[in-house]
């Protein structure tokens, strides 16, 4: 059985650093009653349950303004509690198959709720469309981008918790904070060099740098972590994210300007990021950046 549906996906951030610092019994707990308290709040908007794999909960509205009110709610249960939450919604058509969900509407809730970051839930301009234009003065647009596994970029907005806006999880220049996002239409263009090979990140593209052999940038290094920096153009803003327990250094010029460390910085112009975490004495990897108008 076919039907329309907004499907909303929503995750528990960071689990795995959750377990690391409280330990498996009390981390468990932690991520299990946050699961119940996103399944309470989106039974109570209407939503049809349909699975939850350990830290994330899929749940169907018929109504897309309900499942809207659900996601705002569960980032506010998020950010009221000691665990945080992230998400996607989507509208489209899901596929019945005795108790499994299938069709790639699923799909592109997973992928925009995978590109989310903490305490924020991407929404696709699908599901925009379905809503009441009083519900969508809330949104932030955030261009176009090009989900993994299609071909035709998708339009983003993003849904954050209270308090939070895109300035507060970016940590930057004095000069950065005033910058204006560029219009999509215009763009960016990223160039990175490193180890003698260039690569180039356009509007809604990511590239993920570590050592993991999945990453575009691969660093075969021990002390590197698996994904250790991830880098998005959205909205005509390239965000840099580090991910490591060891952190990134980012240079402008000539000058290292600051240090961060699972934190999300706003890159203009050209420099480079070198990754840390390696002994005193160690040579560390740099990456370089040119950012310029498409």
């Amino acid at each position: 059985m076919s039907v329309d549906r907004a499907i909303l996906l929503c995750d528990v951030s960071g689990s795995t650093p959750l377990y690391e610092q409280h330990g498996d019994e009390r981390a468990s707990q932690m991520v299990h009653d946050c699961v119940e308290g996103m399944l309470e709040i989106a039974n109570r908007r209407g939503g049809e349950f349909v699975r939850t794999k350990g830290d994330d909960v899929l749940c169907l509205f018929e109504n897309a303004d309900r499942a809207l009110i659900a996601a705002k709610e569960i980032l506010d249960y998020g950010t009221a509690g000691s665990v945080s939450v992230h998400g996607g919604l989507h509208y489209g058509t899901v596929l019945w198959r005795g108790t499994e969900l299938f069709g790639g509407a699923v799909n592109v809730a997973a992928r925009l709720s995978g590109r989310s970051k903490d305490n924020e839930v991407l929404l696709s301009g699908t599901f925009v469309d379905k809503i009441a234009p009083s519900q969508a003065s809330e949104l932030r647009p955030m261009g176009e981008m090009t989900l993994k596994g299609t071909e035709v970029p998708t339009e983003i907005y993003a849904l954050l918790a209270p308090d939070e806006d895109g300035m507060t999880r970016l940590v930057a220049q004095p000069e950065m904070l005033n910058l204006k996002r560029r219009a999509t239409e215009t763009g960016v263009v990223v160039t990175l060099r490193f180890d003698g090979k260039t690569h180039t990140l356009r509007e809604g593209e990511e590239i993920k740098i570590g050592r993991s052999p999945e990453c575009t940038i691969v660093i075969a290094e021990p002390w590197i972590s698996r994904v250790h920096a991830t880098m998005t153009v959205r909205g005509g803003l390239v965000e840099f994210t580090d991910r490591s327990a060891g952190g990134c250094s980012l240079t402008f010029g000539s000058t290292i300007d600051f240090f961060i460390r699972r934190q999300t910085v706003a890159l203009t112009g050209e420099g480079s990021i070198e990754m840390a975490g390696a002994a005193v004495g160690t040579a560390l990897p740099r990456v370089h950046f040119d950012i310029t108008a498409a």
